[in-house]
Formats: C-alpha cells, structure tokens, sequence
C-alpha cells in the first residue's frame, strides 16, 4: 500500500515516578510495576495513576488488588480499583481513556475467586462490585463461575475491532484501497509528508492538539491525561505518533501504541478544513504499513466503539461487558441485584411479545 515520508526518531524521555498502593502486598515507591496487562499491547500502573490523578481522585480512593501473597500465582494480576460510596461500592478504574481491564485482569478460575474474596474480606460493608470491560471470554469464564454470597448481572457496555496483519491489505474492500491510492496522489502533487515517530516531540505534540481542534471530534475530556500518556508511551517505547502535513500545515494526527505484536489505534483526528483530501485515511494506511512492515506485528486493534466506518478496516468485531456484582449478604445489595434481573426479565418478555407481532 501506499509509501509515506517516514522519519524516526530515537527514543528518549525520562523516567515516571511510580506510586502504587496494593492491599496485602505494599510496593514501595520507585518499584516496577507489573509489565503484564489486560490487553497484549499493556495499560501498565502508571497509566492508571495518571488516570486517577486527572479524574480528580485521591489516594485514599484508589488502589491496586493483587494477589495475598507476591509468590502466589494469583500475582500474575493485578487490578485498579476505586472506592465510592463510602466503600460500599468498588469499580474497576476506568472509562474512556481505558479501553481494558488492568494492568491485567485474572485469567484463571481460582484467580477471579480470590478477587471476590479478597474484596469481600477487605470490604465487609461493600453492596456492589463494577468491572469493566470484560471482553467474551472473561464474561463466559464468570458467568460459569459460581462464587458464593454474590450474585452477577452482564451488560453490553461497548465492542471491539480487530484485523490479523498477515495478508492485511489483499482483505480490505477494493473500493477502500483505490481510495487510499487517489487521496495519497493527490496529498503527495500538492507537496504532503508524513512523520511517524516513536518519541512525542513538543513539536509533533503541538501538531497533534492543533489538528484535534479543528477535527470534528468535542473537546478532548482531560488534554492532560493525553498529554501524561503520549510521554508515557514514548518512554516505553509503544508510541507510534504519526502527523500528515500539507505545505507545512499539520491536517491529520493519529496516535498509536504498539507491544507484544499488537498495534492499538488509540487516538485520531483530521482537520475538517481538508476532509476532501481524506488525510486521516491516508495517515491510517500509512501508519498500517509501518507497524505491519516495520514492528511486525500480527494483530491490528481498533480498540472500543462500533463506529460503522472500522468495518472497512478490521475483520472481527466482538462485544464487551459490564459485570455489577452484587454482595448477596446485604439487604440492599440484594434488593438492587434482584430488582436489575426483574427488569431484564421484563425487557425479554417485551422483546419476545414483539417478536410474535411481527410474524402476524
């Protein structure tokens, strides 16, 4: 697919300082966190302190669940939970910005367990517990597994595209590629470059935040909280920043992070006034090229939303899930939880009484 102007830069940046708080097992400051993650490209600890110090939390609100004993296998996870409600409700610490469970959800039955336990034990007064999002398969390990004293309730809360890079573009609609061909002769005439970079320059920075207010896009919820993860990237190395200029004039910005041979489409924005060049379209192809040519990567990941126009670019789309577990041994938690099935039961019932109209 289409060559860009690529130019790389070397890695550089300075280390985050690192603050973790762990029931049962304290790291001290300046510790590694755990590398692993949720997701094969990592959300690691740090991400989760800048999301929480940009959200406006405090210390005492937020933590990192592991395992009772760092030599036990349940170390292998690792959770970033918030407190709300005086602690009778705990989530999951994430939102938008967070498009995994982390830094990395159990993957074992005996794992999830000691997660319900642990928080039950540590939270005596605690009605509710919300993660999310779980992809398919950790919904169907917990909707097989039978934890005492609570009870689950799954929502669809958003969806997830993905392509294998092998054999990427022989995939992609025809139509799609022919328009990728045109729009790059027609940027490439009237004198556009591209730059992808691995390091988030105050110039490329800059670029990134001048397209973005001028894309159709709102405004950015926390501009510091991105700011905070394109040096975090750049740090760990997982950063693909990529800029398309036009006679000097940055028109499309993307921000990508690569790890563990996937490449996660995290952030994009095209200056409206150019929307006749499709440079955003452009940008993606090369950006496409690069991770799959250069980092090598075998999974592209377009991360959450079912926005209609990724079906061009991915092959898969599968759903993600909210779990609310409620404490079965509180009475309002149990109240809560059942009232929540009554209403889903309803729903079905709807749903099926329309059903049977329509064949009629």
């Amino acid at each position: 697919m289409p060559d860009a102007d690529v130019t790389q830069r070397p890695q550089a940046g300075q280390t985050l300082p690192v603050e973790n708080k762990q029931v049962h097992s304290q790291w001290p400051v300046g510790a590694k966190p755990d590398d692993h993650s949720a997701m094969p490209w990592f959300q690691p600890a740090p991400w989760y302190q800048h999301l929480a110090r940009f959200m406006g939390m405090t210390d005492s609100q937020c933590y990192m669940l592991g395992a009772d004993q760092p030599g036990d296998s349940a170390a292998e996870w690792q959770l970033a939970l918030y407190c709300s409600a005086g602690g009778r409700q705990i989530n999951s610490l994430s939102n938008y910005y967070s498009p995994a469970l982390g830094p990395k959800a159990p993957a074992l039955p005996g794992d999830w367990l000691q997660l319900f336990e642990t928080v039950g034990k540590t939270y005596p007064a605690i009605q509710r517990l919300q993660l999310q999002p779980l992809t398919a398969g950790q919904q169907q390990q917990l909707q097989q597994l039978q934890v005492p004293g609570w009870g689950f309730f799954f929502s669809h809360c958003s969806d997830n595209w993905t392509a294998r890079a092998e054999n990427y573009w022989q995939q992609r609609p025809s139509q799609l590629r022919n328009t990728i061909r045109r729009k790059r002769q027609k940027l490439v005439a009237d004198g556009a470059h591209i730059d992808i970079s691995q390091l988030a320059t105050p110039e490329l920075v800059a670029a990134y935040w001048q397209v973005y207010q001028h894309s159709w896009k709102p405004a950015e919820p926390n501009p510091d909280f991105i700011n905070a993860l394109l040096d975090l990237a750049s740090h760990n190395h997982s950063l693909r920043l990529g800029v398309l200029w036009l006679q000097g004039r940055p028109v499309a910005a993307q921000c990508w992070l690569v790890a563990d041979g996937v490449a996660a489409i995290y952030k994009l924005a095209q200056d409206q006034t150019f929307d006749h060049y499709s440079p955003g379209t452009v940008l993606t192809a090369a950006l496409l090229d690069h991770v799959i040519e250069v980092d090598q990567v075998h999974t592209i990941d377009f991360l959450t939303g079912n926005d209609h126009y990724k079906a061009q670019w991915m092959d898969n789309m599968t759903p993600l899930y909210q779990l609310q577990a409620y404490r079965l041994n509180q009475p309002a938690a149990l109240l809560q939880f059942a009232l929540l099935r009554l209403k889903a039961r309803i729903r079905q019932w709807k749903q099926r009484i329309v059903a049977v109209a329509r064949t009629r």
